[in-house]
């Protein structure tokens, strides 16, 4: 890590900072007097300038997010800085955020991340409905550090803010249409208006297909494919002057393929495991055999190619996911006196299935099913309050979630012919005719678990101008939070008579309390510099877990963060420089782990240790002039668990998962007025990741190194700025990476997620 620090303090003072700060169109005003527009965002639930704000935040507007070809949620992790993400169950899963080193990459659907995400300031409770698509969005708020006197959830890693496009009261919209390589094909637009002298409304729609970048040679079909819908209707209505309701419906469905992994050998001819260098040089094998780097023989007599390219393999399984979701919610502003009284009521429902190929290759090796059914209520309530000399925020915040979760897998299928017959010794019905044989790991699986968490929290928060160029921020925060959970196991063979796990079902509860806050203060030295510090404190709350040798739980973990930063704008506005500087003292970390318990794969969640994180992000935005754009941010970050020992070893020192020591991200934007012809945009933008482990044991063979990822744009606007067509390219060097890993090696092998290859395509849009 000193090594990086050393580097990159080099290239904070050549390159003077960078780091994500608000991605805006390059100009603001007429030619000759351009500046870096300004960005409002309701971080401190408040409008204010982003540069007034003693918040480390990024913020991207809807007009960057279209430029930069964001098309899900998490795509903005691309241009934040300490802001990561992994994908274990694919790009269209369920996503493990990360922001300066706290994160969870569980895969489970029951367990809610240190990272939350707000959809119009409703808390997202499942982890299956955080990654969604950006659909007609005004603006991406992305928060860092522990969050919780001013927003509904408490969150100890951060919190991620999208804001949906409002309803105006004059006739607006617009419509895209798409077509790029794999098959793309994409179709969006928004549209609304007044409906009255006081009602306005707001309906968007997305819809995007592909077939699909990956070749599954075992059938000839491509996998890996999109198919993806959803829908938003927005009524705002103004009763009175001082009270403003809005309606937000919304829904989608997903139908993509289910993720196709690459397959990994690691055993010898033998049986044993290889070594890391053979692993990585495609020469080892799973538990039958089988390397993708080879031709092979399936043990039912088919015969299949190498697939060594990247965007290639053989798969003897290939589904669709199928998620349906929608919600509504409900927010009420009401102007009482000088006080502002607000009411967010929201429910969500979320039904999401994935079938998957885990053992990624032409074998029946192992099957899974990944399903659940999840309700959330929400209410925030909420009373603030605001003069020249000081504000202040009340609030309370209530959330019930109710999840069902049904997981299922099938064990070397392609065994069953061997353990059919009496001789087999085998715990099931004589003749056995479905091949049922626990002792040997031949069987079929299903868990489930019902839980419901209710959470209740009071939250003050109050900033007080000591002097004129003083101000002090002090928030506090009591959280009251409980967990029902009820599971059971069995093994699911109608041939066998579906012989009960001894044990199960089995019934836990539990009950975190905890009171967290904020200090921080801030200095205006003038217009252009301000100047800010603090602690905070951040809590994210126990819970509880199944496996087949039944249920056990997990503690609370707590979060100290000490935080310096600046926001500086120089050049009469032609540049902004903002940076900041952390340090997280974490105590009693969550953390995930694969285990194999009686055969059975399960996702765990342990306190296994505490850590010590610090860092910094630095953000650099110019106009050097008028028509040329320029966007840089670097993060730095340093993570280590400490005390971290459990019974396969002591892995004090380890990095956390997913945390990169460096992140870069950079966009250069150049536009060519072309006259009454309109106006000609040149755009590039880049990222770079240093190298991440994707377990808590810094297993080499789960690792991904250090990468770069180029895009680029064309686009043409025409004078009067109702059409635009443009041309992009992501991924232009056709980088291959992976995103994330599994170690399945009890099965022979481990399951390597691929970040996707090189695409290019066209589109074009109308503003009527």
């Amino acid at each position: 890590m000193e090594r990086t620090f050393q580097v990159f303090a080099a290239a904070a003072a050549a390159l003077i900072g960078l780091a994500a700060a608000p991605l805006q169109p390059a100009l603001a005003g007429e030619a000759n007097t351009a500046l870096i527009e300004e960005i409002i965002v309701t971080a401190q639930k408040r409008e204010e300038n982003l540069q007034e704000t003693p918040v480390s935040v990024t913020a991207f507007s809807g007009e960057a997010i279209e430029a930069l070809g964001f098309r899900q949620s998490v795509d903005v992790t691309a241009q934040t800085p300490n802001f990561s993400v992994g994908y274990p169950n694919g790009d269209t899963g369920i996503p493990a955020p990360f922001i300066r080193g706290v994160g969870l990459n569980d895969f489970g659907v029951l367990n809610q991340g240190p990272i939350a995400a707000y959809n119009d300031e409703t808390y997202i409770s499942s982890n299956a409905a955080q990654i969604f698509q950006l659909l007609d969005t005004e603006r991406v708020e992305v928060l860092r550090g522990p969050q919780g006197t001013l927003y509904g959830r408490n969150a100890t890693g951060g919190a991620v803010k999208y804001v949906s496009r409002k309803p105006t009261r004059e006739w607006d919209g617009w419509v895209r249409a798409g077509a790029g390589n794999f098959g793309l094909r994409k179709f969006a637009g928004a549209f609304g208006g007044p409906l009255g002298e006081n009602t306005a409304f707001r309906a968007a729609v997305l819809k995007t297909d592909s077939d699909g970048w990956m070749k599954n040679r075992f059938t000839g079909n491509d996998q890996q494919g999109i198919d993806e819908f959803a829908w938003r209707v927005l009524l705002e209505t103004s009763p009175t002057d001082a009270l403003t309701l809005l309606l937000n419906v919304h829904g989608g469905k997903t139908e993509s393929d289910a993720v196709q992994y690459r397959h990994r050998g690691v055993w010898d001819a033998g049986g044993n495991m290889c070594s890391n260098a053979a692993i990585t040089a495609g020469q080892c094998v799973d538990i039958f055999g089988y390397s993708e780097e080879a031709p092979y023989t399936t043990l039912t007599g088919v015969d299949v190619p190498a697939v060594p390219d990247y965007d290639e393999g053989n798969y003897d399984f290939e589904a669709k996911n199928d998620t349906d979701f929608w919600g509504v919610s409900l927010t009420v502003d009401w102007a009482v006196g000088d006080y502002i009284v607000t009411s967010i009521t929201s429910f969500d429902d979320i039904e999401d299935f994935r079938p998957e190929e885990t053992d990624d290759g032409p074998n029946d090796i192992l099957t899974g099913e990944l399903a659940v059914d999840q309700e959330t209520f929400s209410q925030e309530l909420r009373v603030s309050w605001e003069s020249d000399s000081w504000s202040w925020l009340a609030g309370a915040f209530y959330l019930d979630d109710e999840a069902t979760d049904n997981t299922a897998f099938d064990l070397l299928r392609d065994l069953r012919v061997f353990t059919i017959g009496d001789d087999v010794n085998c715990s099931a019905p004589p003749g056995n005719p479905g091949g049922f044989c626990p002792e040997q790991f031949v069987f079929k699986t299903k868990s489930g678990t019902q839980q419901e968490i209710t959470s209740f929290a009071a939250f003050f928060d109050t900033s007080i101008n000591l002097s004129d160029t003083l101000k002090l921020s002090l928030g506090i925060r009591y959280t009251d939070e409980e967990i029902e959970h009820d599971s059971f196991f069995f093994f699911d063979e109608p041939e066998a008579g579906f012989p009960a796990r001894p044990g199960f079902p089995a019934q836990a509860s539990n009950d975190f309390t905890n009171v967290s806050g904020r200090a921080v203060l801030d200095a205006r030295v003038n217009e252009d510099l301000l100047l800010y510090g603090g602690i905070t404190s951040g809590f994210k709350s126990g819970g509880i877990q199944s496996t087949s040798d039944g249920i056990s739980e997990y503690d609370e973990e707590e979060l100290l963060s000490y935080e310096v930063g600046f926001k500086s704008t120089l050049a009469d506005g032609r540049l902004r420089f903002n940076g900041t500087a952390f340090y997280y003292d974490y105590e009693d970390l969550q953390v995930f782990a694969f285990v194999i318990v009686g055969g059975i794969g399960f996702s765990t969640i342990t306190n296994a240790a505490d850590a010590e994180i610090y860092g910094a992000e630095f953000e650099f935005q110019w106009l050097p002039v008028d028509n040329l754009y320029m966007n840089f941010g670097v993060g730095l970050l340093q993570t280590e668990y400490e005390d971290f020992v459990v019974a396969t070893g002591d892995f004090t020192g380890n990095d956390i998962t997913m945390s990169p020591e460096t992140t870069i991200n950079g966009l250069i934007q150049y536009d060519i007025p072309l006259g009454d012809s309109g106006t000609l945009t040149l755009q590039t933008d880049f990222n770079y990741q240093d190298d991440v482990f994707f377990d808590a044991l810094n297993n080499p063979l789960l690792s991904e190194d250090d990468y770069w990822l180029y895009n680029a744009r064309v686009s043409w606007m025409s004078a009067d700025e109702k059409w635009e067509v443009a041309a992009y390219g992501r991924n232009l060097s056709d980088e291959e990476y992976m995103v994330y890993a599994f170690d399945l090696s009890f099965f022979g092998f481990n399951e390597e997620m691929l970040g996707s290859p090189r695409s290019y395509g066209l589109e074009v849009t109308f503003r009527p």
